[in-house]
């Protein structure tokens, strides 16, 4: 394979992660507006995420081909194993997103309407502004922005714990079952955040060489990373 022949297929591969990525957000949106309505059918989400499915295996093959036939070194081989890693989760988002529409269909189904708190809007909001611009991040290649991604999970820790909170103690007035279903809504949409965190660190490593997981503390921009 010629090294034009590479980029082309480095960037075949890409667009077909951005695609999918694009997808991702608008299922994640189209669960989560199910949400508090009166009747929901979570059918047309599942189908959404079998047809990500299919994609992520697409992505993940051409990836791995062009792994087998090139052996790309330093940033190329970064860029391909970064295309691997946000292709699984974006993957598993679009589970997430299934699991989100399936508890609104059954709160929908609650003998007595639960209350959804205003956390669970911000948890949305900000879980999926965390996807896209991490996922900005990764197009752009822009590590600071991913950094300002990854800053973020904190706040959506904090609104998970406190929407729990909260649903506890409407539990003996309202449906048991209900209740349970808004955490379910809030802890999918942490995850999604957790996933939208680990693509910024995922971004950071192929832009700067370095891997940032698990660190202790906030992350520090000022570290360097390995070149081309």
């Amino acid at each position: 394979m010629s090294f034009r022949q590479f980029d082309d297929r480095v960037s075949e591969v890409t667009r077909t992660l951005h695609q999918m990525a694009h997808d991702i957000e608008q299922l994640v949106q189209r669960a989560v507006a199910l949400v508090g309505q009166p009747t929901v059918d979570a059918e047309a989400i599942r189908e959404a995420d079998d047809a990500i499915d299919r994609a992520e295996v697409e992505v993940e093959e051409s990836t791995v081909e062009i792994l087998a036939l090139h052996h790309p070194v330093a940033s190329d081989l970064r860029v391909l194993v970064t295309v691997l890693k946000i292709n699984n989760d974006l993957e598993r988002i679009g589970d997430h997103a299934v699991n989100i529409a399936e508890a609104a269909e059954r709160l929908a189904t609650a003998e007595k309407k639960v209350p959804v708190p205003p956390e669970l809007d911000e948890m949305s909001r900000m879980a999926r502004a965390m996807l896209r611009d991490a996922l900005d991040a990764f197009v752009h290649r822009n590590a600071d922005a991913a950094r300002s991604v990854i800053a973020r999970d904190d706040r959506l820790d904090q609104l998970q714990d406190s929407l729990s909170r909260v649903m506890i103690t409407h539990m003996p007035e309202y449906n048991l079952s209900g209740c349970l279903q808004v955490i379910l809504i809030g802890r999918n949409l942490e995850r999604i955040g957790d996933l939208a965190t680990n693509i910024g660190e995922d971004v950071v490593y192929m832009v700067q060489g370095i891997t940032i997981r698990h660190q202790e503390g906030p992350p520090d921009p000022a570290q360097g990373g390995a070149g081309r």
